[in-house]
């Protein structure tokens, strides 16, 4: 049976009028005309609501949107020792930026990052959350280090604090820790460093590990990745359609999350469209082995339209097992 999932953050602000909003929160709290309750009020509603709407859609397995997350860095890197928060860039080929971590001395583990945040999500949800964390060669790669002088050095480090963070989330309950890498797929040389890394990183975890790529090709990385105690393999099919290939090229033992949602086109997908790419895919991979999602995280798209991309999915999911599977 096919499943359903999303990659990690979905859209901070909504369509909807009547719903907290975030973006007027935090403006009024840097004018200080609320208090940090109040926002810390917007913030816990927002979530609600963001976990309430991936449930009535029905996908199987959750995240909390990364609501509390400017980008997939400066959560983790604010928490450790040696690092400070630079300037803006851009994050990838898109046209939103992140704040850069200045690497200033050895890094080490300062505080808990993405706990908390977890716990609330798996109170307020009735499906699993899904935990999601920036891989340690990403992680290294979209810092500014002024310390190691050595990608090598520096992620290796980072995979141990990672593997804190990942002990902690399991301790909380999480059943799915996700590490996104999509800085390999830009420098496939460094497959042999980040799959020690990443190793490291999922040390003595016993749920269900899940490594994840997109915005890049992923054909350099195969079929080494598939040579990992990894559990679960994701795959942007949308921004290099070539990495469906790559899928069907290679002898997956792991699970797979098919990215085949446009995360940054509001371009809404026809059922025939998916209904093609699932059946490929399921004649390659049986079905329950297969997870169906957005191709990176949703918070690219306006609201509504992430909204209807989810319900697209999770109701093309449907229609397919129904008239192709349970023939």
């Amino acid at each position: 049976m096919l499943k359903t999932t999303v990659v990690g953050n979905y859209p901070k602000i909504s369509s909807d009028k009547n719903a907290s909003n975030l973006r007027n929160a935090l403006n009024l709290k840097d004018q200080r005309k609320i208090s940090p309750e109040k926002l810390e009020e917007t913030f816990q509603a927002t979530i609600k609501r963001v976990i309430q709407e991936q449930e009535d859609v029905g996908v199987d397995i959750i995240t909390d949107g990364q609501i509390r997350w400017d980008d997939l860095v400066t959560p983790i890197a604010k928490n450790l020792n040696g690092v400070e928060i630079g300037g803006l860039t851009r994050f990838f080929d898109n046209n939103v930026y992140y704040r850069r971590p200045i690497v200033k001395s050895k890094v080490s583990f300062k505080n808990y990052s993405t706990v908390d945040q977890f716990e609330f999500a798996q109170a307020h949800a009735t499906k699993p959350v899904k935990a999601v964390l920036p891989g340690p060669f990403t992680l290294a790669k979209l810092s500014l280090d002024q310390h190691y002088n050595s990608i090598d050095k520096l992620t290796l480090d980072l995979a141990e604090i990672l593997n804190q963070e990942a002990k902690e989330l399991e301790k909380a309950g999480a059943k799915f820790i996700q590490l996104d890498e999509p800085s390999l797929c830009y420098n496939p040389e460094k497959i042999e460093l980040a799959m020690k890394a990443v190793e490291k990183a999922f040390d003595k975890i016993n749920c269900k590990k899940i490594l994840y790529f997109y915005f890049g090709s992923v054909k350099s990385l195969f079929p080494r990745i598939l040579d990992t105690s990894i559990d679960v393999i994701g795959v942007d099919v949308v921004s290099k359609p070539e990495n469906l290939n790559v899928i069907f090229n290679n002898d997956f033992k792991q699970e797979l999350i098919l990215g085949v949602l446009d995360a940054r086109n509001t371009k809404i997908e026809s059922e025939e469209e998916l209904f093609g790419l699932f059946d490929k895919v399921t004649n390659k991979i049986r079905p329950e082995k297969i997870y169906i999602s957005p191709s990176c995280g949703l918070e690219f798209l306006p609201h509504e339209s992430a909204v209807k991309k989810l319900k697209g999915m999770v109701e093309a999911v449907k229609n397919f097992q129904r008239e192709f599977l349970f023939e």
